[in-house]
């Protein structure tokens, strides 16, 4: 902020200068001092000029909100957001800023890994000025580890990224073996989080207690993974702050709670967060309201409850000089409640205007033009190759590495003879160039006859099925469609969700995705498929920092071992 707005901001809090817009009536949670009394809010553009009982700022031309019998609260800040599952940054804030969240910190990897830098500028800078305010974590690498992955993410590249007015932190850093190890290579990707209010948000999952100290020693400043209330404990003891996740994947809030009863202290440490929450959940349960409606559920007092929500985020990030609180100098981001006990607002201010009112959002949100950050084919998937069945023969042998679902996202490696039960799988390159061959048991039945899906952490094609020719058939709608979900019959195609933008969004609002998620669950429910988010199955079956075996373009890997179990393939006539 430069000395002309503080100077404007000043006039107005001293009475010298007219308000932009006046919230009146209302009483203020002050989120400093925990207090809770009578106050109005005066805004000059974008930010809080006054907080108090004053209203000679009220000029001919100052909007006057009525507050009257409502809680002014600060707008809900997530900590950590995937921005791009099944739908556009612009789709998901245009839902959740009428639920009280106006900023976001968001991740970068989807954007990076199809258009690189460029595609993160485009995005960022086409965001800039939302009403839902976005900052960024800049991915310091890939989600398969690939041969060609250093020119995907080089570190020049990424230092650049860094500089983005908008760019936070580096995250998150799922690798945490290489951080522990203390792998020169990995240390110089997470010394690019230099400098005041610059943070290394972690993904520690897996890590054993004793490995937390090398883990902080190495840059990590925070971590969304605990799933026990020992974990979140075992974290904050090392200086790390945690993320307490309540999401559609790991709805684990209530039980993460639970850390408070040993250490009250830790509240001022604790973030709430929705982490990649997909559309249907966000749909039937809300965003950052629904975390804190768990939090305030569980026992946890309103002020402490509302703290992880806002001022905590703002801090842990170095910007609780303009976030997390309903301030004087601070964005004016305000949701005005019935009262504390329901955290979804009748009224959200965002940037100093009403963006939202009784559920409905005002604001003009702004689109990421795609075509400009996704620029060549493959991203695009704009390609003319075309799938057959021999593609997905698998080699003979006895014995193969299975890839047991054991959850939605964990796996198991058996390593046996084929069994009753058993889908062929494979991950496809986007361009046709390779295909990795495997074997999937626990994801559906005899009745699934071909599966195609572009939503892969890696962002190539994973195909399932039992029938090679159907599977064929599957990816060959993906590749029409320019991207998406595809579900194949023998003769027909049963379910397709197109995702036409990068082949990972639809143009389409966070209800309509919903409504085709929820589609797309019923039909694999009716194939089989036994757990409860297919979508992120089909998402993390190539993430190979998950246990136990992925697929990936080097082919099925063995994580613990980090080894090849079944190599991929160069596919003949492209």
């Amino acid at each position: 902020m430069n000395s002309r707005q503080r100077q404007a901001l000043t006039a107005v809090a001293r009475g010298h200068a007219p308000a932009d817009l006046y919230v009146r009536g209302g009483t203020l949670l002050n989120v400093y001092t925990g207090e809770v009394y009578p106050a109005n809010v005066a805004i000059k553009g974008e930010r809080v000029a006054y907080v108090g009982l004053r209203d000679d700022m009220v000029g001919p031309r100052t909007r006057v909100v009525d507050a009257s019998g409502g809680v002014l609260c600060p707008g809900y800040i997530d900590p950590h957001v995937h921005p791009a599952h099944l739908i556009t940054p612009s789709a998901m804030a245009r839902h959740i800023v009428p639920l009280g969240t106006t900023t976001v910190f968001a991740d970068t990897l989807q954007f990076w890994e199809l258009g690189g830098l460029r595609a993160f500028r485009v995005a960022a800078d086409a965001l800039t000025g939302s009403p839902l305010r976005f900052y960024w974590m800049i991915r310091p690498h890939a989600q398969s580890r690939t041969l060609d992955e250093a020119r995907r993410y080089p570190l020049g590249d990424l230092a650049k990224a860094m500089t983005h007015p908008a760019a936070v932190a580096v995250g998150e850093v799922t690798r945490w073996p290489d951080a522990w190890a203390g792998r020169p290579e990995m240390l110089k990707r997470l010394a690019l989080a230099h400098g005041p209010g610059r943070r290394v948000e972690g993904h520690t999952a897996g890590a054993k207690a004793e490995k937390i100290a090398a883990i902080a020693a190495a840059g990590f400043t925070s971590d969304h993974e605990p799933i026990t209330a020992p974990q979140v404990l075992e974290r904050a003891r090392q200086g790390i702050s945690v993320m307490l996740r309540e999401s559609s994947l790991r709805p684990d809030l209530a039980g993460l709670l639970d850390a408070l009863k040993a250490a009250p202290a830790l509240v001022s440490r604790l973030m709430l967060t929705c982490d990649g929450s997909m559309p249907a959940f966000i749909l039937a349960n809300g965003f950052m309201d629904h975390a804190l409606r768990l939090a305030l559920d569980r026992g946890v007092p309103p002020i402490d409850a509302y703290r992880m929500a806002t001022l905590n985020a703002a801090t842990y990030y170095g910007l609780d000089a303009d976030l997390g609180a309903v301030a004087p100098g601070r964005y004016a981001d305000v949701c005005v409640l019935r009262d504390l006990a329901e955290p979804r607002p009748e009224m959200v201010i965002a940037g100093g205007r009403v963006a939202a009112d009784r559920g409905e959002m005002l604001a003009r949100m702004p689109e990421v033009p795609w075509q400009r950050a996704f620029t060549s084919a493959e991203a695009r998937l704009n390609v003319r190759w075309r799938a057959r069945a021999e593609d997905f023969a698998l080699p003979p042998r006895d014995r193969y590495p299975v890839v047991r679902l054991v959850s939605a996202v964990i796996t198991r490696l058996e390593e046996r003879p084929l069994a009753v039960g058993d889908l062929h799988a494979a991950l496809i390159d986007r361009g046709g160039r390779w295909v990795a061959p495997a074997v999937v048991a626990g994801f559906g039945d005899d009745r699934l006859d071909g599966l195609a899906a572009t939503i892969t952490t890696d962002f190539n094609i994973v195909v399932l099925g039992r029938e090679p020719a159907a599977m064929a058939s599957a990816v060959n709608r993906l590749l029409d469609l320019h991207g998406g979900i595809v579900l194949a019959g023998r003769d027909r195609i049963a379910f397709e969700l197109p995702l036409p933008l990068g082949g990972i969004m639809t143009r389409g609002t966070l209800r309509d995705a919903a409504r085709w998620e929820q589609e797309f669950r019923e039909a694999v429910v009716a194939r089989g498929y036994p757990h409860h988010e297919p979508v992120f199955t089909l998402f993390f079956l190539a993430a190979d920092f998950l246990p136990d075996v992925r697929l990936t373009p080097r082919g099925v890997w063995d994580v613990k071992r980090s080894r090849v179990l079944l190599p991929a393939r160069r596919r003949r006539g492209r």
